[in-house]
């Protein structure tokens, strides 16, 4: 059992109400390596989506809508599950450092540990300092020494990039009252659930 975690939203920007972090759970991960460089090498070269040919990564905030209905249905269509932590700020500006990024991963890793028994959590590498990655790492530790957890690039393994996906579906939803793309992954969400960052 293995695990990718992506978060929607920011912790330090008040216009953000929500962060979302979504935790995509798979079985078999290896299929999951090769769906964003599939839509990328897909994407046209002329017309209106010829722009996501540039960009540097595939991310939900990225791309057209077009291609965010493709690949959150080629999501939907896989043996996978989607577990949803949708935090309300309630308007406040908070620091994003390891201790309140751990804080969010914390809540959401507890829930993976009782209903999955997760082996490996993997995390798009969300620091740029390496003081701020061990902090982090050390964190996560404390929450279990029976999970390997590896923070990584996504544009290394774009595995990643698809809990981004479902984060951004996710938080168009709660954002913008906008069910569309959030609807698609609806049969896949088994776990949703909607806290105050004060009752973390």
């Amino acid at each position: 059992m293995v695990i990718f975690i992506d978060e929607s939203g920011t912790l330090p920007d008040k216009s953000d109400r929500y962060i979302i972090l979504a935790a995509l759970v798979a079985d078999n991960p290896d299929r999951l390596d090769k769906i964003l460089p599939k839509f990328r090498r897909k994407t046209p070269t002329k017309g209106p989506r010829k722009k996501e040919k540039q960009v540097k990564e595939f991310k939900f905030h990225y791309v057209g809508d077009i291609t965010k209905e493709k690949v959150l249905k080629e999501i939907a269509s896989l043996n996978i599950k989607i577990y949803l932590l949708v935090v309300d700020k309630i308007g406040r500006k908070i620091p994003d450092t390891p201790e309140n990024y751990g804080k969010l991963i914390k809540r959401l890793i507890l829930v993976l540990i009782k209903k999955e028994h997760p082996k490996q959590v993997y995390f798009d590498k969300h620091f740029s300092s390496k003081s701020d990655t061990e902090k982090f790492e050390t964190l996560l530790n404390l929450i279990s020494q029976q999970i390997q957890f590896k923070q990584v690039d996504s544009l290394a393994d774009p595995r990643i990039d698809l809990a981004d996906f479902i984060a951004g579906a996710a938080l168009r939803k709660y954002r913008a009252n906008d069910n569309t793309f959030y609807n698609i992954i609806l049969s896949k969400v088994i776990w949703e659930k909607v806290e105050s960052w004060n009752k973390l």
